[in-house]
C-alpha cells in the first residue's frame, strides 16, 4: 500500500478520536504499520504538518462547529476535548481562529492576484495566450484574437486545437507531442499559417506553486 494512502487512513483515523486524546506515535506507527520515521515525513509530505498539529486542527474544527451549534462554554468544550487547563484549551482555540482568518485573506488574496493576472494578459499588447497542460485556453490577449480573427469568440476553457486558424507542419507536431503527453518538450519556436500568413511563434512552460509545469505560454511574435 502506498505511502500517501497510509498517511490518509492515519488522518481519518485521528478524525475518529478527536475525543479521546492524541494517540502516542508510536502507537500510531504500530497500528498502521510503518515506522516512526516514515509516517513523520510521510505524513508531513502530504499534509505539511505533522500529525499531533493535524489532530489539533481537527478539534479546533470540531469545536466552533460544536460552539455555533449548541453555545457551550469555552469550558465545557475545554473538558469535552481533553484539555486538563481550560486556558489551554483558549490559547489553542484563538490561534486556530486567528489561523483560519490569516488563510482566508490569503486566499483572497489570491484571487485578486488572479484577476489582475487576467487582466494583465487580456490587455497585453501582444498576441498571447496561457493554456493549461491539456492546452485548454486559460487567458488570451486581445492582440492574439485579433491576429487570428477570433475577436467575436469567448476561447477560455476550449482547446486550442479546436480554436485556434492556423495551419502547418508545426502545428501538427506540437499536437503529436500534446497527445503523446510529451508536455515538457514542447517549449520552442513553431511557425503557424493563418490565411496564407505566417505567424512565428514561441512556446514556453509556465509553472505553479509547487515547481510543476501548469501548462504552456503562447507568443506570436511575428504576425
Amino acid at each position: 500500500m502506498g505511502s500517501n494512502n497510509k498517511s490518509i487512513q492515519i488522518a481519518e483515523y485521528l478524525g475518529t478520536v478527536i475525543l479521546l486524546g492524541f494517540p502516542a506515535v508510536e502507537n500510531l506507527a504500530a497500528l498502521h504499520h510503518i515506522s516512526i520515521s516514515k509516517l513523520m515525513r510521510d505524513f508531513k509530505s502530504m499534509f505539511q504538518t505533522s500529525p499531533y498539529l493535524y489532530f489539533r486542527r481537527l478539534q479546533m474544527e470540531f469545536a466552533e462547529e460544536h460552539i455555533r451549534k449548541t453555545g457551550c462554554s469555552k469550558k465545557e468544550m475545554a473538558f469535552m476535548l481533553g484539555f486538563s487547563n481550560p486556558a489551554n484549551y483558549t490559547l489553542c482555540y484563538n490561534r486556530y481562529l486567528r489561523n483560519k482568518q490569516e488563510e482566508s485573506s490569503n486566499e483572497r488574496g489570491d484571487d485578486d492576484l488572479t484577476e489582475r493576472n487576467h487582466i494583465l494578459i487580456s490587455q497585453f499588447p501582444l498576441p498571447v495566450a496561457m493554456l493549461d497542460k491539456n492546452m485548454n485556453y486559460l487567458l488570451v490577449s486581445k492582440q492574439l484574437l485579433s491576429v487570428c480573427s477570433l475577436s467575436d469568440v469567448d476561447l477560455i476553457g476550449k482547446n486550442f486545437f479546436d480554436l485556434f486558424p492556423g495551419k502547418g507542419t508545426d502545428l501538427d507536431l506540437l499536437k503529436r507531442r500534446v497527445l503523446k503527453g510529451e508536455i515538457d518538450t514542447l517549449a520552442g519556436d513553431y511557425d503557424f499559417y493563418i490565411d496564407g500568413t505566417l505567424l512565428k511563434s514561441t512556446v514556453n512552460p509556465w509553472y505553479d506553486d509547487v515547481g510543476e509545469v501548469g501548462g504552456m505560454i503562447l507568443f506570436v511574435t511575428t504576425y
